[in-house]
């Protein structure tokens, strides 16, 4: 009894992961909309203070190394800036008219009267899933390329102070890292404390994965 005790899983991870994926599904459904206008007005910065920021180096000449790798890395940084604000402006108005293509299509081709035209297209279930999945693709390629962009429009940055004077440049750098520390640990204190019940269910989770590692055994 005691050994057959010992093989039973602690606790089901299938549905616990299960579980996590439906209600991470519905947060991306219910912030959408605040995640697309946050994302277009973040790139929309960064396309401003490029263009603002190359057309004034253009004007300086290649007179240096560092003005040479800030118009690079600034010029890199706009075409990533401008895909990502287009994709996210083309899914927001798409989200915000209420259908995407297919769907556009679908309407269209009823209203023209072809004949048995649903039997064409997918279910409205499925049609929902794809919605779901197209807005999580298009959230995740712009969650992808922001890091990049900042990367290369800080570059852009530190590379044209550097040539007023080095040390401005380093404190510029110093000063971004900082600030980026900074965001993070205001987001991780910002959470609240996990209560004994939510502590006690990451135990029993974390035994459920070690004891499926293990075999079962």
């Amino acid at each position: 009894m005691s050994q057959a005790r010992r093989s039973d899983p602690p606790a089901e991870p299938d549905q616990r992961a299960a579980a996590t994926m439906r209600g991470f599904a519905l947060l991306m459904a219910r912030t959408t909309s605040w995640l697309y206008e946050v994302g277009t007005w973040i790139f929309g910065g960064l396309i401003g203070f490029s263009l603002l920021l190359v057309s004034a180096l253009l004007t300086v000449g290649p007179i240096d190394t560092a003005i040479l790798v800030s118009v690079t890395t600034l010029g890199c940084a706009l075409p990533l800036d401008i895909a990502a604000i287009s994709v996210l402006r083309l899914a927001k108005d798409s989200r915000e008219v209420g259908m995407w293509m297919d769907e556009l299509a679908l309407q269209s081709l009823k209203d023209a009267g072809f004949p048995d035209i649903e039997s064409y297209f997918p279910p409205a279930s499925e049609r929902e899933d794809q919605r779901h999945r197209r807005e999580f693709v298009t959230i995740a390629f712009a969650a992808g390329i922001a890091p990049l962009s900042f990367a290369l429009s800080l570059t852009g940055l530190v590379a044209a102070l550097w040539y007023m004077a080095w040390w401005i440049g380093v404190a510029v750098l110093i000063v971004a890292v900082v600030s980026a520390v900074l965001v993070v640990l205001a987001l991780v204190h910002a959470q609240p404390p996990e209560s004994p019940a939510q502590k006690e269910q990451w135990r029993r989770y974390s035994e459920s994965r070690r004891w499926q590692r293990q075999g079962g055994h």
